[in-house]
């Protein structure tokens, strides 16, 4: 058990790129690849925002769209942890229940730059 948190810590940082979907897109868009990155960082960045907005407004609607489209475009870059906590966002906007879900955005936020991080690690090598 006392091994417990180390593990997590270590899982957590295998979460946030799934390397693999990371390289294969790389590989395939070769020199477009960083246009996408900052598209993608740009992109989700305001969808964040807009999130914020969508709960504080009680949009339902507006809540589904964008966490649906953050999901999708964070599953092309292989972004593993924005791809669970948009899902997991999304859900609650079905269920109507986004304006309960603050802190659920805040960990998007969060692992977003998380993964912002992890992306210009990946692209220094």
């Amino acid at each position: 058990m006392e091994s417990n948190p180390n593990n997590n810590m270590t899982q957590q940082t295998e979460e946030i790129i799934n390397h693999e979907q990371f390289e294969d897109m790389r590989d395939l868009l070769e020199e477009d690849f960083a246009d996408l990155i900052q598209v993608y960082l740009i992109d989700s960045k305001k969808r964040v925002a807009t999130l914020r907005t969508a709960q504080q407004e009680n949009d339902h609607a507006n809540g589904y769209e964008t966490a649906h489209a953050l999901k999708g475009a964070s599953a092309n870059l292989g972004t593993t942890q924005l791809v669970k906590l948009s899902s997991q966002l999304q859900e609650c906007c079905r269920e109507r229940r986004i304006g309960e879900q603050a802190a659920l955005i805040e960990d998007i936020a969060a692992a977003l730059e998380c993964a912002e991080q992890e992306i210009n690690l990946r692209l220094e090598q």
